[in-house]
């Protein structure tokens, strides 16, 4: 919301430059001169020189004169120097001589970087009202060291130089100093002593706390549904962080098409900043279409419908239809916007019929769920009754109903939720049912699932992912089989049919009270956004532990990073199986 330019003061000092060129004849000064630059450096800085140099680009562009290819060569000392010095060396030896004894002409280009210059003081001065805040100022120097990308003894690097004053400066903004700017930087170099020395002067402006919410571009929704996304208050002191996720959040609301989030910095006290959200709101309805392809369910189509205002409140009403080869479904819902406690609120309704393994299942369900997202946490509590039917392939048929409650916890704390390098997912689930409380049997279940990523070298990465679950109750027949285990397909046991491993009962696949599946993979840039892979899955379904036995799958994919997201096709062999199958992902599977 704030933009501020940093400028950066770095001396150059000349260096030393041997050049042998002739002065071009006057009848060739319009002739085209082809060249080919060979260029040898020290330090690995070939490739900075490579990309950078206007000689290394005319080269390619192939239409350099002769005359021009003598300019270039006159002022390739400086473009070199200047080069360098934003990687630390400001005393570089540059060698460049044209060779037109061959066809085409060789230019060659030897360049000497020296020694590095190191950084050996840092000094940051505060001005403005930040003075009489003794306490802020001693934690911004003892934070220095964590957020300063040059310590003092790196070397000098002008990428860093910016971030570090980038930084110096985002850390007033941020916080009470929104007005703040940078007023002087400097970066003192002594080619003789290799050492550079840093100072910027920071003005913090005054200190600024919240004013009134003033809200703009509504004529549907009530207020109210911007205000209970507010969590701070009139009177508190600047944050920049409340701003940004004041406005993701209300970004993420179906509501709005727009959402601008900003506040107004008076220049003359009292110092308080109104906050001001501008918003655009989206059309009440909304009906979407589509056709598809799983390799877990098949060939699909899909109907939904959305209506954002239902009762002039801004409940949100949704329904959809799901009609695939192997399962369809009939779901319709109500939201309600997140209250000022932070909660959102939803109660629904759906039917399922699904055939898969030679288990047919129908299941009618109704329910009310509670859920918050702050951070990187998702939280839900559901409270929901089922009535299901079950038949196995032999005719027998299993008919629970249940009243059940859950509870489920997710942290997602990855780098990047589109294509995770580092971090980790969790996610665990506890819930069950009561005998004699609209259920058929008491039960409990437990289920967590883990998956790391651990970055290799600057672009690979290896993946582990950990599900363990267990259902404890005495009549397994009495438990929905949305209480239950089944395994495998895409995202778990790949190689095998989805959910193809479980019991066999009745000539049907069931699923067992114990879950275990563990999964290893590797991934590789190959092509710009394409990375390949390689992976290894184990897993299984049993009734009780001491009979489970788990099943292997092998194999390797490739990942396209779309911009809607992971978009994955994987060729594994199930290994007790003995059958390959192919797998499509869309998504990152958290």
């Amino acid at each position: 919301m704030f933009a501020r330019s940093l400028c950066a003061l770095t001396l150059v000092f000349p260096a030393v430059v041997y050049a042998d060129v002739e002065a071009p004849a006057e009848a060739e000064q319009n002739v085209q001169f082809p060249y080919v630059l060979k260029i040898t450096a020290t330090d690995n800085f070939h490739d900075l020189l490579e990309k950078n140099l206007d000689l290394a680009r005319w080269q390619r562009e192939r239409r350099v004169t002769r005359e021009q290819l003598a300019r270039l060569l006159d002022s390739v000392t400086e473009s070199v120097s200047g080069l360098l010095a934003t990687e630390g060396y400001f005393s570089p030896v540059v060698n460049a001589k044209l060779d037109e004894s061959v066809q085409p002409a060789v230019v060659s280009l030897d360049v000497k970087a020296g020694e590095p210059s190191r950084v050996r003081d840092i000094d940051v001065n505060y001005m403005g009202a930040i003075d009489e805040d003794e306490v802020r100022v001693q934690r911004l120097f003892e934070r220095r060291e964590q957020t300063w990308s040059l310590p003092v003894g790196s070397i000098f690097k002008q990428s860093a130089w910016n971030d570090s004053k980038r930084r110096a400066l985002s850390s007033l903004i941020n916080r009470r100093y929104p007005a703040a700017k940078m007023i002087r930087s400097e970066a003192s170099v002594d080619p003789q002593a290799l050492t550079v020395d840093l100072s910027i002067d920071l003005d913090s402006g005054p200190a600024y706390t919240y004013g009134p919410l003033e809200v703009s571009g509504l004529s549907r929704f009530p207020e109210k549904l911007i205000r209970n996304n507010v969590e701070f208050h009139e009177g508190e002191e600047y944050r920049r962080k409340d701003l940004v996720d004041l406005q993701t959040d209300l970004q993420n609301l179906p509501h709005f098409s727009l959402v601008l989030v900003d506040v107004d910095l008076p220049e003359n006290p009292p110092f308080i900043a109104p906050v001001k959200v501008t918003v655009q709101e989206a059309p009440l309805s909304k009906i979407s279409t589509g056709l598809g392809y799983s390799t877990n369910t098949g060939v699909r189509g899909s109907f939904s419908y959305r209506y954002l205002n239902l009762m002039d409140r801004a409940w949100v009403f949704d329904s959809s239809l799901r009609l695939e080869q192997k399962e369809q479904a009939l779901s319709a819902g109500i939201t309600f916007p997140r209250f000022a406690s932070g909660y959102e609120h939803r109660v629904y309704a759906s039917y399922t019929r699904e055939d898969i393994q030679s288990l047919a299942i129908d299941k009618w369900k109704t329910g009310v769920s509670r859920s918050s997202t702050s951070e990187n946490i998702d939280r839900l509590i559901r409270l929901e009754y089922q009535i299901e039917r079950s038949e196995l392939n032999d005719g027998t048929v299993f008919d629970p109903q249940s009243l059940t409650a859950k509870y489920q916890w997710v942290r997602r704390n990855v780098d990047r939720l589109r294509n995770p390098r580092s971090g980790n997912v969790i996610t665990l689930e506890g819930g069950g049912a009561i005998k004699g409380v609209l259920s058929d049997e008491t039960f409990a279940q437990l289920y967590g699932r883990g998956v790391q990523y651990f970055p290799i070298g600057k672009k690979s990465v290896f993946v582990g992912r950990l599900e363990l679950g267990q259902t404890f109750t005495k009549d397994v027949t009495n438990v929905p089989t949305d209480w239950l285990f089944r395994t495998g397909g895409s995202s778990s046991v790949r190689g095998y049919d989805y959910q193809s491993l479980g019991i066999s009962l009745g000539g049907s696949t069931v699923p067992g009270r114990v879950l275990a599946v563990s999964s290893l993979e590797y991934q590789q840039p190959v092509y710009k956004d394409w990375l390949g892979a390689v992976f290894v899955d184990h897993g299984g379904v049993a009734d009780e532990w001491k009979d489970w036995e788990g099943s292997t799958g092998v194999g390797v994919g490739a990942r396209w990073v779309s911009p809607v997201g992971m978009i994955g096709i994987d060729v594994a062999r199930g290994i007790e199986a003995k059958q390959f199958r192919v797998h499509f992902t869309m998504g990152v599977t958290f």
